[in-house]
């Protein structure tokens, strides 16, 4: 199954709601979920979302202390 529209809503204070369409279906799916639950979905996709993104370029550059950058 893949989700045709999938986002998060806040009805209420402490109430966290996935809400989701699947493709070929019209009808959207509500689901309530626990905190807990809210906190893994975000934690869990800000990981994702950073790991496939290319903003973080790993560096080449190496420095020593010992490479003399200072008064001798």
């Amino acid at each position: 199954m893949i989700a045709k529209i999938f986002y998060l809503t806040s009805p209420a204070p402490g109430r966290y709601v996935v809400n989701y369409q699947l493709f070929g279906s019209e009808d959207l799916t509500s689901v309530e979920i626990a905190q807990a639950h809210l906190a893994n979905v975000v934690i869990d996709g800000a990981s994702f979302a950073l790991r496939e993104s290319n903003r973080v370029q790993s560096t080449t550059n190496q420095e020593s202390a010992d490479a003399g950058s200072g008064p001798q």
